[in-house]
């Protein structure tokens, strides 16, 4: 069996899928592992006294204990289950946030960050007055190191950076700039929603403080994701939500908390997308997949390429140390309109900003055409794609 024919998207009819930065497709394990959880084991978990729902906690719990060890966190008990991402950045800036940032504090953020972490410090700053720095991007969309260094000079309180850019694909080199965040005193948080199916992660190496990813950039359900927190700072963070599942004790008088990570996880759990995200840490740790990825590298070399023989096509970011992701911008025309052309050739694309406005405006531009491979694409998709594309933009130009 092919990994192609695992995903069920593609027997739907012709569709060349280049949108996996945006969300991955699902493998049918994946989809069997929630359908078999509705149909069979449809139970809550913790405290119940019945061997069904004894079974799903211990499950439940395996498969935290699975995350943990895929991003390479020696504690299952770091790892938070949230929304995704950007709940993940959001609890963190809430429950660290809130009780350790103070007026004057400085909070960093790169210049290429995603909204989701770059609107949570943003507003965070401006609700206890503290001070907000954008790190400047080179014109490839890497990091200004130079003006990296001067900003930790300042002794920020937080820095906040993209393992890998959304935009653009850059991998950035998050252990040096942790390293150095680190002397500065800084407490770190990682945004790995787009490194996670594509870099090994190990944030015990990498040193950060939190490390945020999303499900379904990985090949598993939407509404489930993991915020990892490391042993330092866990007892800094503190409850947000109140109600049931996080608590130990409750009297008239006071209210007991159980210990981390339940009592930042309130009420009844996405179950269902727990299990799933387990499914899709099988699928991606496959040997399947495994030997997808080893391809990956030259597909994406091979789309750089024939874009390249297009004239009038720019292509963005840092095309040596990225993702699989290509974004490009065409002389005098629309992104909007080059993806509305290829779109009815059934070609998939995102157009945009991709909700990162700042990185944007610093490249002196409004949007791109963004391309982003998944581990089921294969050469054949790049070629419809270039001709499509050509096509597209033979019909702007008529």
């Amino acid at each position: 069996m092919s990994l192609r024919s695992q995903f069920p998207f593609f027997q739907q009819g012709p569709i060349v899928y280049l949108d996996s930065a945006a969300t991955t497709q699902k493998p049918q394990s994946v989809i069997d592992s929630i359908t078999r959880y509705y149909q069979h084991e449809n139970t809550t978990v913790h405290r119940s006294a019945f061997s069904q729902a004894s079974a799903l906690t211990d499950k439940y719990e395996s498969i935290r204990a699975n995350v943990a060890s895929f991003i390479g966190s020696t504690h299952a008990q770091n790892i938070i289950w949230t929304k995704g991402t950007t709940d993940s950045i959001n609890l963190a800036a809430m429950a660290w946030g809130n009780q350790n940032i103070s007026s004057d504090d400085l909070i960093v953020v790169l210049g290429s960050e995603h909204h989701a972490n770059f609107v949570p410090w943003q507003q965070l700053a401006k609700l206890k007055n503290a001070h907000f720095k954008v790190v400047n991007v080179l014109p490839n969309g890497d990091i200004d190191l130079s003006h990296f260094e001067s900003l930790m000079l300042l002794q920020p309180k937080l820095v906040a950076i993209q393992h890998c850019s959304n935009a653009l694909g850059n991998i950035y080199p998050v252990k040096q700039l942790v390293e150095r965040a680190k002397k500065s005193g800084a407490t770190t948080l990682v945004d790995g929603a787009q490194a996670i199916a594509h870099v090994p992660v190990n944030v015990e190496d990498i040193g950060c403080d939190f490390y945020a990813f999303s499900g379904h950039k990985m090949y598993g359900p939407t509404g489930i994701g993991v915020l990892y927190v490391n042993n330092r700072i866990k007892h800094q963070l503190t409850p947000v939500q109140f109600g049931g599942e996080m608590i130990s004790h409750v009297s008239i008088e006071k209210t007991e908390f159980r210990p981390f990570p339940h009592f930042l996880e309130t009420g009844t759990p996405n179950i269902a997308g727990i299990i799933g995200l387990g499914a899709a840490l099988e699928f991606i740790q496959s040997k399947m997949f495994f030997e997808a990825s080893k391809s990956s590298a030259s597909l994406y070399q091979y789309l750089i390429n024939q874009l390249h023989d297009i004239g009038t096509v720019r292509v963005l970011g840092n095309t040596n140390k990225n993702i699989g992701v290509v974004s490009f911008v065409v002389e005098d025309e629309s992104a909007s309109d080059i993806g509305a052309l290829l779109n009815e050739q059934h070609i998939a694309v995102r157009c945009g900003h991709h909700c990162a406005m700042p990185l944007m405006t610093a490249l002196g531009i409004s949007g791109t055409v963004r391309v982003s491979l998944g581990c089921y694409n294969n050469k054949g998709d790049i070629d419809l794609f270039i001709t499509a594309l050509n096509k597209s933009l033979s019909l702007l130009t008529l």
